[in-house]
C-alpha cells in the first residue's frame, strides 16, 4: 500500500477510534507530513498523548538511524540532562566542556513529544531547546549535531502572553519566543455527545490499525514536499486572508509564519492526492493563522469567507458584464437619432469594456478556468465579444 493511502486509512481509523477529535487529527497528520512543528491546547486526560502514541505505534522505523520516540513530560524539576542526555564525565575532566550522551534523548529523536510545555525552565530552555526548534541543530561539545528530528509535538493547557500583551520584565517573554515556533496549533476540547461518552467508556482499547507506515518513505514526502505546486491565485487569496484577519480582527501574522504555512497548504493537497494545491486547501491554514483562542472562529469564519470569495467576485463581473450591454442600450435609444450617430463606434467601446473586464478576470484568477462560476462569466464576456466582433466585421 503505497504512502498517502495508508495515512488516509490511518486518520479514518483515528477518527473512529477517538470520538470528536477529527481537527486535532488532521493537524497531527498535516504538521507531520509538512514536518512543522505542533502545539495542542487543552485540559490534561483528554487522548493528546494517546493519539500521538497510537501514530507512533503504526510507524516502521526500520532502516532510519535515531531514536524512534522521545517524551518528556516538563516540569520544575526537568533538568537538561532529563532532555539531552547526561555528560560525558571523562570527557569533561579532559576537555572541560560539556558533551552528552545524546542517544535516547531528543537531539537523537525522530518523534518527539513535550507534554506540559509551558512549564519548560530556562535552564532547558537555553540549552539548546529553542535551536533544535528553530535549525534542528544541537551543540554537543565541540560538536554541531544535525538532529534527526522529523516531527515534534508538544501540549499545553495554557498558551504565554501575545508579544502584544508583554512587557520588557514579563517571564512570557522567553515562552514567546518558544510559542512562535510552533507552526500548528490546535485547541482539543473534552468529549461534548453524552453518547461519544459512553462510546468512549466501552472502547476496545486492543484496536490496532493493520498496516505500517514506513518512516523512510515520510521522510522522503516531507524532502519532497516543495514539489507540490501552490498556484499564484492561490498565493493571492492566502495574501488576502492574512490581510482581512489584520484589519478586521487585529490578529497579527508575522511573513514568516505566513510564508511557513506554505507546507500545511502542500501536505492538505497531497493527502487528497494532488499535485497542485487547490481553494479548499485553505482550511489548513486553521491550524496556523491563530494566536489566541477567541481568535479560532474569527480565522474560520475568515477562511469560509474566502472560500467563498470565486462565487461573489463571479457576481460582481456579471453584473460589471450587464452593466456594459445595459449601458450600450441606453445609449443606442437615446443617441441613434441623432445626426452623426456610430454604431460601430458604439460597439467598440463595448468591446473595449468587456476585454477591461476579461483582463481583469485573468489578472485575479490567473486560472479561471478551475473557478467554475469564474469561468462561466468570462465565457459568456467571450461571447459577446466574439459577437461584437463579428457584427463590426459584417458592418464592414
Amino acid at each position: 500500500m503505497d504512502l498517502v493511502t495508508t495515512l488516509q486509512q490511518a486518520r479514518a481509523f483515528l477518527n473512529q477510534k477517538y470520538y470528536e477529535l477529527e481537527d486535532f487529527i488532521d493537524c497531527l497528520l498535516l504538521s507531520l507530513i509538512s514536518r512543522s512543528h505542533m502545539i495542542a491546547l487543552g485540559q490534561p486526560g483528554i487522548a493528546k498523548t494517546a493519539v500521538l502514541r497510537e501514530l507512533v505505534s503504526m510507524m516502521d522505523f526500520s532502516g532510519v538511524s535515531g531514536t524512534p520516540y522521545f517524551h518528556i513530560q516538563m516540569g520544575a524539576d526537568i533538568s537538561p540532562n532529563n532532555i539531552f542526555g547526561a555528560p560525558d564525565i571523562e570527557y569533561f575532566k579532559t576537555h572541560g566542556i560539556i558533551k552528552r550522551h545524546v542517544e535516547g534523548f531528543l537531539p537523537d529523536a525522530i518523534i518527539a513529544f513535550c507534554s506540559e510545555f509551558y512549564r519548560v525552565s530556562d535552564q532547558v530552555a537555553n540549552s539548546g531547546l529553542l535551536t533544535i526548534l528553530n535549525e534542528g541543530e544541537y551543540k554537543n561539545g565541540t560538536d554541531l549535531i544535525r538532529t534527526p528530528l522529523r516531527f515534534f509535538m508538544a501540549d499545553t493547557n495554557f498558551f504565554p502572553k501575545q508579544m502584544d500583551e508583554l512587557d520588557a520584565e514579563d517571564e512570557d517573554l522567553r515562552l514567546q519566543a518558544l510559542h512562535d515556533r510552533f507552526l500548528a496549533r490546535v485547541l482539543v476540547r473534552p468529549l461534548q455527545d453524552p453518547d461519544n461518552q459512553v462510546k468512549m467508556f466501552l472502547m476496545d482499547d486492543d484496536q490496532r490499525f493493520e498496516h505500517r507506515i514506513n518512516v523512510r518513505d515520510l521522510i522522503t514526502l516531507q524532502d519532497d514536499l516543495a514539489s507540490i505546486t501552490i498556484p499564484i491565485e492561490i498565493a493571492y487569496h492566502v495574501i488576502q486572508l492574512a490581510d482581512r484577519l489584520r484589519d478586521k480582527h487585529r490578529i497579527f501574522l508575522s511573513p514568516r509564519r505566513v510564508k511557513l504555512s506554505r507546507g500545511l497548504l502542500r501536505a492538505s493537497a497531497w493527502l487528497d492526492q494532488r499535485d497542485t494545491v487547490s481553494l479548499a486547501d485553505l482550511r489548513a491554514l486553521r491550524f496556523s493563522f491563530w494566536q489566541r483562542e477567541d481568535d479560532i472562529l474569527k480565522v474560520a469564519d475568515a477562511i469560509d469567507a474566502q472560500l467563498n470569495k470565486p462565487a461573489l467576485d463571479a457576481k460582481i463581473f456579471r453584473q460589471m458584464h450587464q452593466s456594459v450591454l445595459e449601458d450600450m442600450k441606453r445609449t443606442r435609444d437615446n443617441q441613434s437619432h441623432l445626426p452623426g450617430f456610430e454604431e460601430s463606434a458604439l460597439i467598440k467601446q463595448a468591446q473595449k469594456d468587456i476585454l477591461r473586464i476579461m483582463e481583469h478576470i485573468q489578472s485575479n484568477y490567473p486560472a479561471y478556468q478551475t473557478y467554475s462560476e469564474i469561468d462561466q462569466v468570462y465565457r459568456e464576456l467571450q461571447a459577446d465579444y466574439q459577437k461584437f466582433f463579428d457584427q463590426e466585421v459584417a458592418d464592414e
